[in-house]
């Protein structure tokens, strides 16, 4: 059985804030565009929650590609200025490193809504 949830985008005061969010029995996805005047603080956020438990930093940075954390959590990222994009493929991961990412890339949302 293949499920498939799609959250769609919302506006925010301030700029356009356009986040994504798929989800099916094999994979998880975000997809987040946003002012590029936040993306210091997404970047800071991402640290908190996964950057320091794999001894690597999402500040200042381009990426695109797959990432493999300490736990062996595997994802792809596309991120850069305005932008970030999420891929998981849920039958690489373990549930235990599919919820982390799910639930780093909803607080995503909140801190470009705050």
């Amino acid at each position: 059985m293949l499920t498939c949830i799609t959250i769609p985008s919302c506006m925010h005061h301030d700029g356009n804030l356009n986040i994504s969010y798929s989800e099916s029995d094999h994979y998880y996805s975000m997809k987040a565009d946003f002012s590029k005047s936040k993306t210091r603080d997404v970047e800071e956020y991402m640290d908190r929650r996964i950057g320091t438990l794999s001894n690597m930093s999402f500040v200042n940075s381009r990426i695109d590609g797959t990432l493999a954390l300490d736990d062996h959590t595997t994802f792809y990222i596309k991120k850069y200025p305005g932008y970030v994009e999420i891929k998981l493929d849920k039958d690489k991961n373990s549930g235990d490193g599919y919820q982390h990412i799910k639930s780093m890339c909803e607080g995503i949302k909140k801190v470009l809504t705050k």
